[in-house]
């Protein structure tokens, strides 16, 4: 079982491994083995989210957005049943819908700390949405304020927060009202693989976007850990030009981690397994 973390002690973990130094990786599971194996790779935080178990089931990780499953109790149940069992040692933490209003946040995030999370990430979040839909999330009472809210209850309870924005009005909301530990600029959709985004930002214009995010983060809370996330980070390559064009500690892996792990192994092994033949001369029929 997934051991737990006060807020406290998985800073210091973190920090422990930027002093190596060393860049954090945190990575989504979708399931259990997923989780661990990815623990077994020596990853520092992992995630459970709803995105990542639509990637298991073959679908795009912007399934996660739509109204086609209960986010928080999905991530309740998948944590204690699946994933918590799995895992020795890493901190893990749930991506939380802080826009929900048939519960109450304090007894929901009690009950997550409960069952062994020791931290939370706003997501899904309402944060992804823009135009005409977001001002009517906004005004009809169910916007990124309650993601705020939620964030700040899990301070109150001693766990670690992981905050995200998308664009700079959201990052100024979000470190005004609840200043979060790990801040993670999205710089949208994976590409890559059978269902990621293709047409998204390139590396140099996701870096020099994240750069920005970064510099007014740390304007505003010095000690904040940054993580790289979406758009062209899409392997190690790409990872490693995040930390080293920008500030980043690190990056945040999901559909680089899980779908694009076994997307193509899993139909070559497969195709592999296929070739076989009869032995020459050899009649089974």
């Amino acid at each position: 079982m997934a051991k737990r973390y006060t807020r406290g002690a998985f800073l210091d973990r973190l920090w422990t491994e930027i002093k190596r130094p060393r860049p954090l990786v945190m990575t989504g599971a979708g399931n259990g083995i997923a989780a661990k194996f990815i623990e077994r790779g020596g990853i520092d935080i992992l995630g459970v989210y709803n995105t990542g178990y639509f990637r298991m089931q073959g679908y795009g990780s912007l399934a996660g957005m739509l109204p086609i499953m209960d986010n928080n109790e999905l991530i309740y149940n998948i944590g204690k049943r699946e994933v918590l069992p799995q895992v020795k040692e890493v901190p893990v933490i749930a991506g939380v819908a802080g826009v929900d209003p048939l519960r109450d946040m304090q007894l929901y995030l009690e009950d997550l700390k409960h069952i062994g999370y020791s931290g939370v990430h706003n997501f899904p979040t309402v944060a992804w949405f823009d135009g005409e839909f977001r001002r009517t999330l906004e005004a009809t009472g169910l916007g990124y304020e309650h993601e705020l809210k939620m964030i700040n209850i899990a301070q109150n309870l001693d766990m670690l927060t992981i905050g995200y924005a998308f664009n700079m009005e959201d990052a100024r909301r979000l470190f005004a009202e609840a200043p979060p530990d790990i801040y993670i600029f999205h710089a949208g959709i994976t590409r890559g693989g059978s269902t990621g985004y293709g047409e998204g930002r390139g590396i140099e214009e996701m870096a020099d976007l994240s750069r920005q995010h970064y510099e007014f983060a740390r304007t505003q809370k010095p000690e904040v850990i940054l993580l790289a996330h979406g758009a062209a980070l899409s392997g190690p390559d790409t990872a490693q030009y995040m930390v080293t064009h920008t500030d980043c500690h690190g990056v945040q892996l999901g559909s680089a981690i899980e779908r694009m792990a076994i997307e193509k192994p899993l139909e070559e092994r497969a195709a592999n397994f296929k070739a076989i033949r009869f032995p020459d001369g050899a009649q089974r029929w």
